[in-house]
């Protein structure tokens, strides 16, 4: 055994580094798991005793990289709990109309109009917020807002809703590490109080983006316009819904979000345009570097890129790794490694430890690891491989080589999706043949010439050859989302499955000795529990005013007026394929099942009672009003041995982006 341990040990030289950034990620997500808000000197603790650890072991080789995990683990510990002690607090936003006044810090194309996020708001009277808020503006405002405008209208806001049911997305979260406090629309036109400052580095970066957006949106159609606004100003917003539906229903949602695909391609286009440029004189050819010039140019490039489309995650992922690449290209070694990642995926940790629990962390990182992982392990047998001599040949291989990054990246990526949003997309691979080569050569080439006329007032000649591009891909989304279950619900994947999944797809990438196929089978394992989980038999909203209850292979609805819109989307997805059929009980009280629905405050025999009202002290299991008053959603299984609730307050805890529960 230990004479297998250590060839294992001697095959996987210089692969152990691989596991920094997995003990840091781990880390955070225990940190997050928490049910409470740690004191902070624990993650001072836990990074002295491992450093403590790792000088004691320093001379031992094994016991040192043993000390070298625990501390990784430690700084992501601890750098999550000081990057949610330096988050403002979150406040209760006041029910009902409100002055608002602040200054404009971002501006958002919708379909229908506009969206401001206004930083230093004032509610009222009341003091200047440290949180932002964000509007959606009247469809007849008039003022054209300006990044750094001082402006006030009359709102009607609301602070982030909880989730729809126990396990569920998170808003209050979200609004917390990204700075937000409440959203609402603005029932009054704007009134300008002050005019934006001169020449602000991010204020004329928005008001840039502003301006694109408009140029682009008064040149092209809506569906197509809004679609070319994403990829050159990193703005989602105006693109209509249905035509966002069909993008995510033929496996291309990866298309709208500017992540490292667009990055690359824009790196790729400066990297290839320069080296040709500096390659058509024989002088500079020999006697300037021009390989590295052009890796130079080309990050320089996407840094601009970057910049104009809002710095997301995978794009600081993408460049990030580009700038190793930059490095390797100067250096003359390996460009693409698992080990850029890694560098690439503990500056992210680091920088901002949430980022763990988002989607695009989770896909772009999983995407990237299977693509380096996956063409490392065909490249002996792609280099035995001869080369096509015909075109036909050339082309086919092409396309398997398109087929097999797709399979890659989307079979990496897709058990996150699942996670996330409780839906699959089986047709990607198609979709993907057909999309990414032609945003790639056709539609984000024609992107770079119209920024680059913009300021001569002639964007329109290079945007319309854009807009037949982007066109082509709304007619194969249309056609790919219009096929047989091209899109398939699933029920809610357990915390325990996705981990399991994600701990087989590391150690199946970072390995390369056959001991790395251990993954598959604790990815095998994710999938069985992702099977066996169970869907609640009962679930109730926080306000009671929506209520599911199982009755044999029905999954049946009860509404009370003004019922969250929102809670009732998200619940489409937690019994799979199962739709929800909306009934109105004939009585005042009915039996579903093994559950009573009653709306009279009368105790009955039942398995479970669950009302919309306030309820006396019954002998049985009752969720009424004041249960979910003060739990938030429940979610309820029926067993023989009784029931088992789970609430909103048992899985959220107390933290600092949660709003308080009343007291019980």
């Amino acid at each position: 055994m230990g004479e297998y341990l250590f060839r294992w040990i001697e095959a996987e030289r210089g692969r152990f580094f691989l596991l920094l950034p997995v003990a840091m990620g781990a880390a955070i997500l225990a940190y997050f798991a928490l049910p409470t808000e740690p004191p902070l000197w624990t993650g001072l603790l836990f990074l002295t005793l491992s450093a403590a650890a790792l000088a004691a072991s320093w001379r031992h080789l094994y016991w040192r990289f043993a000390a070298a995990l625990l501390l990784s683990a430690s700084l992501g510990y601890a750098r999550a709990e000081w990057r949610t002690a330096a988050e403002p607090p979150m406040l209760i936003i006041p029910t009902g109309p409100v002055t608002l006044s602040g200054t404009i810090s971002r501006i958002e194309h919708l379909p229908d109009g506009l969206r401001i996020t206004l930083t230093q708001p004032r509610i009222d009277a009341g003091p200047i917020l440290r949180r932002a808020i964000r509007v959606k503006l009247r469809r007849d405002e008039r003022l054209a807002p300006q990044a750094g405008q001082g402006v006030q209208t009359y709102a009607l806001l609301f602070g982030p809703e909880r989730p729809a049911w126990p396990g569920g997305w998170d808003m209050a979260r979200d609004y917390f590490f990204s700075g937000l406090n409440a959203s609402g629309f603005a029932l009054t036109p704007l009134t300008l109080t002050r005019v934006a400052p001169s020449n602000p580095i991010a204020t004329g970066l928005q008001n840039l983006r502003n301006h694109i957006a408009g140029t682009i949106l008064a040149t092209l159609p809506p569906g197509t316009g809004g679609i070319a606004v994403t990829l050159l100003t990193g703005d989602e917003q105006a693109i209509p819904p249905q035509l966002r539906q069909n993008f995510i229903d033929a496996g291309l949602a990866h298309i709208l979000a500017v992540a490292g695909l667009h990055v690359g391609i824009v790196m790729g286009l400066v990297f290839f345009c320069t080296r040709w440029l500096l390659t058509r004189h024989s002088r500079l050819t020999l006697h300037l570097p021009v390989k590295s010039i052009a890796a130079a140019l080309a990050l320089l490039g996407g840094v601009g890129y970057a910049a104009l489309t809002g710095a997301h995650l995978p794009i600081l992922r993408s460049l990030a790794m580009a700038s190793l690449a930059t490095l390797g290209v100067f250096a003359g070694r390996r460009v693409f490694s698992l080990r850029g990642l890694a560098i690439a995926a503990l500056a992210l940790l680091l920088a901002t430890p949430e980022v763990i629990l988002s989607t695009s962390f989770q896909m772009s990182f999983s995407a990237v690891a299977a693509l380096i992982a996956g063409y490392a392990a065909v490249q002996n047998f792609s280099q035995r491989q001869q080369r096509p001599r015909t075109r036909l040949g050339s082309a086919a291989r092409h396309v398997l080589g398109l087929a097999y990054t797709s399979l890659l990246a989307g079979g990496a990526s897709m058990p996150f999706a699942a996670y996330q949003f409780q839906q699959l997309e089986p047709y990607w691979i198609p979709a993907n043949l057909l999309a990414v080569p032609l945003t790639a050569f056709w539609i984000l080439p024609w992107g770079l010439v119209a920024l680059a006329l913009m300021p001569l007032h002639l964007a329109a000649l290079a945007l319309i050859p854009m807009g037949w591009g982007i066109s082509a891909i709304i007619w194969v989304t249309g056609l790919i989302a219009s096929w047989p279950d091209a899109l398939l619900h699933i029920k809610p994947m357990p915390d325990a499955a996705i981990l399991c999944i994600a701990a087989g797809l590391t150690w199946l990438c970072i390995w390369r000795s056959p001991a790395r196929l251990a993954g598959l089978l604790a990815m095998a394992l994710g999938l069985a529990l992702a099977v066996a989980a169970r869907p609640p038999d009962a679930l109730v909203s926080p306000d009671t005013r929506l209520i599911a209850m199982r009755s044999g292979s029905q999954i049946l609805l009860v509404t009370q007026p003004k019922a969250s819109h929102f809670t009732l989307e998200q619940w489409q997805t937690i019994w799979g394929a199962v739709p929800l059929t909306q009934v109105q009980c004939p009585v005042q009280s009915c039996q579903v099942g093994p559950v009573l629905y009653t709306t009279t405050p009368v105790c009955r025999p039942a398995r479970l009672i669950i009302a919309p009202i306030e309820m006396p002290p019954c002998a049985g299991p009752v969720i009424d009003r004041l249960a979910t008053y003060r739990l938030g959603a429940i979610a309820a299984w029926i067993t023989p041995s009784g029931v088992i609730f789970r609430s909103d307050r048992a899985v959220q805890g107390i933290r600092p982006w949660v709003l308080p529960y009343p007291q019980l």
